[in-house]
Parts: structure tokens; C-alpha cells; sequence
């Protein structure tokens, strides 16, 4: 009985997945709510499903989904709108980093009473932002391609913080010694060995089409290959989140960036994502990212109510702050509706929820307190996003962020003025 009934769960949550998109079209309520409502449902409410019961399949689908949904931005993203939002990026993704875990480790402290460690590793873990949710709803709002890139790569940038400097804390925790140069180099081989790995796989995988045409015709082999290299990245112990969106970049962008020296032996790259493969990815990754968000909700752990209030307390405050950001970040001429979008997009996702796990599994004292808080913020800093992004989507909250921004500059700028949008 047990397969025929998991077959019809499956089914129903296509369904499921496809009717919220709908929804979601209709009258601008994002898909996640609902997704993350059913596991939850199916998980911690009424225990029908047990998280720990997928074993190590959990981590490796997560990371399965984040490679496909950044490989398939990528090869939308063009380099021109990389290039100008890599400054901007840059700088969001370092000060709503550092905000959030300094914000994190002096609440944790003083609300939830946490050892300094632990509480610095509870901000360092729930430093960056969820890939998955990003992607999906600026996606589906008329914010600037400018704005649209600098929020998918900064969900891709902070992958090397909350890796690195969790991971050192954790050390700290165990050891009693902080090894900073291991830290660094963690840090830097994150970012520039994942976009070496991912340009490299991308003129490889294109010159392997070139010797081999026939492989042309497939519709998951170019997914598939992607696959192979980050998982070739993340067997070093890194993400390679950063490697998949680079390759997706690269892939999008191959005829635009290949050497000269390169073009006898890999020609003619405009043939390699053909219109039949992107739409059979598409739906692919809108498969996957369905039951991915039905996963986060079954993963979510509500063993101690206090807590879980005291999480969304606690992730108000940081919705707060990243609205103070804004303005530090984005210059006066961006778009309002650009700057309310980007002051929402916060959501943590199951990366940081599997990073948490590691003190309570290591048998640090405060490992379950932090698995806790951890997770609390991670769904309610998704469920504050969806919800802010659906008033926004409907223009209901716009009268206040034209009262915390002012009235929208964007129209406004002399035809002699760069279009600049970040001032960092």
C-alpha cells in the first residue's frame, strides 16, 4: 500500500504546485506560502512525515534544486546586466551580511541567552538569503534586470560567508582554536574556484557538443553535465551554488566571452540551449522547486513555541533593518518599486537550516537552542517575504515605502546621467 499512496501524494502535489503558479498569477499570492503550509502540515502539526526519515537524500536534493534553479537564471542573465549590478551586489551582500549577524549575535544574547559563540554562529548562519525564493518572485514582478541580477547573485555571493565563518565558529565551538586562514582561504576558494569551475565546465561542455553533435538533440544531458561539476565542487566541501549560476552565465553568454584562440575549436554557441531543451528545464525546475519548498515545511521544527515566537519577533527586527539598508545600498534614482523589493528579499533558506544542524549533531551544549532559533527565523523570514512581496506585487504597501524613500526619481534623471542605480 505504501507505494501506490506515495504516488498519489506525488501527483497531488504537482497539482498542488501548478494550481498555486496559477493562483499566484492571478492575484499575485506567491506559491510558497502554500507549499510550505502543506509540509508543514505533513511534518511538525501532525507528524505524518518525519524529516529524519530522508537521510542524507534531504541535503542532496536541496542542493540538487538550488544548482538547477541558479543554472537556469544563469543562462537568462546577460553580462552586460552582471556587469552593472556586480558593484551593487557586492555591496548588499557584504553589509546585509555583516548587519544580520551582528543584529543576530547581540539578540541572541539578550533575548534567547545564548554564549557569544553561539550566538555569533546563529548570525553567521542566517546571514545570506535563499536562492530558491529569490529567484521565483523576482521573477514574476517588473523590477529592472539591474536589480533582478544584483538579488540572485547576492543569494549566490553570501553562500561563501555562511559556509566560512560558520564552519570556523563551529571549530571554535569544538577546539577552543580559531583557525582564521583557513576561514580566508575558504572564503576566497568559494568564490574564485567556483567561477573558474563553472566557466571552465561551460567551454568544456560546449566543446564536447562541438566534437559531438549528435548530443545536441538531448534535453538533459546539458543539466545533467552541470550537475556532475558542482557536485565535483561540493566534494571539496564547498557550495557549488556559485559554480552553477556561473555556469549558467557562461552557457547564456558563450559567444559573447569565448577567446578567439577558442573559436576554431568550439564554433557556432548559439546552438547549445535550444528553445525545446530550456522549456523542458523550465518545467523541470518548476517540478523541483515545488517539492522543495514542501520539503522546507516538513524540515521546519516547532518543539518549543516560546522560541518559535521569539524567532519571529526576532525576524521582524531584520526585516527593519534591511529597510534601513536600502538607501546605503541602492542610489536615489532607482526605481521605488525596485527598492521595495530588494528591501524585502531576506528569506533564509534550507542551507542555513542544514548548517544549523551541525553544533546540536557535534554535541555542543546550546546545539538545540540554536537548531531552534535557526530554523524559526528560516520560516518566518519566508513566510514575511512572501507576504510583503504580495502587498507589494498588489501596490498596497507602495504609499509607505514612498513615505520611507520618497517619490520615485527614477523617471526623473537627466539624459546627460549614467543610468547608475547602486551607490556602493
Amino acid at each position: 500500500m505504501l507505494t501506490p499512496i506515495v504516488i498519489v501524494a506525488i501527483g497531488l502535489f504537482i497539482f498542488w504546485g501548478h494550481y498555486l503558479s496559477g493562483v499566484f498569477e492571478r492575484r499575485g499570492i506567491p506559491d510558497v506560502l502554500g507549499l510550505m503550509l502543506i509540509g508543514m502540515l505533513l511534518g511538525p502539526v501532525f507528524g505524518i512525515v518525519d524529516p529524519r526519515s530522508f537521510g542524507p537524500f534531504g541535503s542532496i536534493f536541496s542542493n540538487l534544486v538550488l544548482i538547477f534553479i541558479l543554472f537556469e537564471s544563469g543562462t537568462d542573465l546577460r553580462l552586460k546586466e552582471v556587469r552593472s549590478s556586480f558593484r551593487g551586489s557586492a555591496g548588499i551582500t557584504t553589509l546585509g551580511f555583516f548587519t544580520t549577524w551582528f543584529i543576530m549575535a547581540i539578540l541572541g544574547v539578550t533575548v534567547f541567552d545564548l554564549s557569544w559563540l553561539s550566538a555569533l554562529f546563529v548570525g553567521a548562519t542566517l546571514g545570506g538569503t535563499s536562492s530558491a525564493v529569490v529567484v521565483g518572485l523576482v521573477r514574476r514582478i517588473g523590477v529592472t534586470p539591474k536589480t533582478s541580477t544584483m538579488l540572485i547573485m547576492e543569494s549566490v555571493e553570501t553562500d561563501a560567508f555562511t559556509l566560512a565563518i560558520p564552519l570556523g565558529i563551529l571549530g571554535l565551538m569544538l577546539t577552543g582554536e580559531f583557525q582564521a586562514h583557513t576561514v580566508i582561504s575558504h572564503f576566497i576558494s568559494s568564490i574564485v574556484i567556483s567561477i573558474l569551475m563553472g566557466i571552465g565546465g561551460a567551454f568544456l561542455w560546449a566543446f564536447i557538443l562541438g566534437r559531438f553533435p549528435e548530443l545536441k538533440n538531448t534535453k538533459f544531458l546539458t543539466p545533467g553535465f552541470r550537475v556532475s561539476v558542482s557536485r565535483l565542487r561540493e566534494a571539496h566541501n564547498f557550495s557549488g551554488a556559485g559554480a552553477a549560476l556561473a555556469f549558467g552565465i557562461a552557457i547564456g553568454n558563450l559567444s559573447y566571452i569565448e577567446p578567439r584562440f577558442l573559436e576554431r575549436i568550439i564554433p557556432n554557441q548559439d546552438i547549445i540551449l535550444q528553445p525545446a531543451e530550456r522549456s523542458f528545464f523550465s518545467e523541470m525546475v518548476f517540478l523541483l522547486r515545488t517539492f522543495f519548498f514542501v520539503f522546507i515545511g516538513i524540515s521546519v521544527q516547532i518543539d518549543r513555541v516560546d522560541w518559535l515566537l521569539l524567532g519571529a519577533v526576532v525576524t521582524l527586527v531584520l526585516f527593519i533593518a534591511r529597510i534601513l539598508l536600502v538607501p546605503i545600498v541602492l542610489s536615489e534614482r532607482t526605481p521605488l518599486l525596485d527598492k521595495a523589493v530588494v528591501s524585502v528579499m531576506i528569506p533564509k533558506g534550507l542551507g542555513a537550516a542544514v548548517i544549523a544542524t551541525l553544533p546540536f549533531q557535534r554535541g555542543v551544549p546550546e546545539g538545540a537552542m540554536i537548531q531552534a532559533i535557526c530554523f524559526s527565523v528560516i520560516l518566518f523570514s519566508t513566510i514575511y517575504c512572501a507576504a510583503l512581496f504580495f502587498l507589494i506585487h498588489k501596490g498596497y504597501s507602495m504609499p509607505f515605502y514612498r513615505l520611507i524613500y520618497g517619490r520615485d526619481k527614477s523617471a526623473e534623471k537627466p539624459r546627460d546621467e549614467p543610468d547608475e542605480h547602486f551607490s556602493v
